[in-house]
């Protein structure tokens, strides 16, 4: 079918269903009554001769074909609107654009804080909203504009072809136990370590971490009692129990002023982590996306 036998507009209906699997959501994001909507999707099911979707649970599911477009459609209208966009002036302390995050809440916790206050002063009408991050690196959403960046944690920078990152923060790792746990009053050892239960944190459901790693390394296995994916809140669980916690020292130091905690040395050697910023290279001329980084460099 060549480009000219189709409404390109029907285009922009199909990608926004696909991305929100919700025709009430779709048609408020593209500005479109309900029903002109559903004309259009109509309109664009007759032309392909499939259904594209189909309601299921009341979600609108995409059928195969719908699959295999989105995996065309979607980059195609990104770098059209980046095309469209590509000289449009970018006046921090005037603009009022929003900037799209995807991050975990450790992440969160170590950027925006300093960020915000840069950009109340830097650009006070700028919006950043902040989605929870399903995955390391979501590729996919970063190709289709429906996110600006990704805030990522990781012992190297997630390398690809298309991504383009820079790493903002490195930090080592500590143990983290109540205070006066009964057996701890000698200090943390290897089998003193490897003898109690831990904590794992595993924001999207790993069944090993790095401490894993590096005890595999050496035969050992250690007991994980919980596993969860909250970097946050994982201390507090400590403080009230005689599980032991390893985690980025950055949050372990801020912690310690507000909960009855203890910090150790992990008795192994885990490598540092960083915390790197993520963005399609298909938005690397964006004035934003050079302004944000610099920021960072700066911050």
């Amino acid at each position: 079918m060549n480009l000219h036998q189709i409404d390109l507009n029907l285009l922009t209906i199909f990608d926004a269903l696909y991305r929100h699997r919700s025709v009430s959501a779709a048609a408020d994001e593209i500005c479109l009554s309900q029903s002109a909507f559903s004309h259009g999707l109509s309109r664009l099911r007759n032309r392909l001769s499939d259904d594209l979707f189909v309601r299921i649970n009341n979600v609108m599911q995409p059928t195969s074909l719908g699959h295999q477009l989105a995996s065309e459609i979607g980059p195609a209208l990104g770098q059209i609107h980046n095309g469209l966009n590509a000289n449009r002036v970018f006046e921090p302390s005037t603009s009022d654009i929003e900037l799209t995050f995807a991050a975990t809440d450790y992440t969160q916790f170590s950027l925006l804080p300093k960020l915000m206050a840069h950009i109340r002063q830097a650009a006070p009408k700028i919006q950043l909203t902040v989605l929870p991050s399903e995955n390391k690196l979501p590729q996919e959403k970063l190709i289709n504009n429906e996110i600006d960046f990704v805030l990522g944690f990781s012992h190297e920078v997630e390398t690809s072809s298309t991504i383009k990152s820079q790493t903002w923060l490195t930090d080592s790792y500590c143990t983290i136990a109540r205070k006066n746990h009964p057996q701890l009053r000698k200090g943390l050892s290897l089998d003193t370590f490897m003898g109690l239960s831990h904590i794992r944190i595993s924001p999207w459901g790993e069944k090993q971490g790095v401490v894993d790693q590096q005890l595999r390394i050496k035969g050992l296995k250690r007991h994980v009692a919980l596993q969860l994916p909250s970097v946050l809140a994982s201390p507090y669980v400590v403080a009230t129990s005689d599980l032991i916690l390893t985690l980025p020292r950055l949050v372990a130091s801020h912690l310690a002023h507000s909960l009855d905690i203890e910090i150790y040395k992990p008795p192994l050697a885990i490598p540092n982590y960083q915390l790197n910023l993520y963005w399609h290279k298909l938005n690397a001329s964006k004035t934003s996306h050079r302004w944000l980084s610099q920021v960072l460099e700066q911050l």
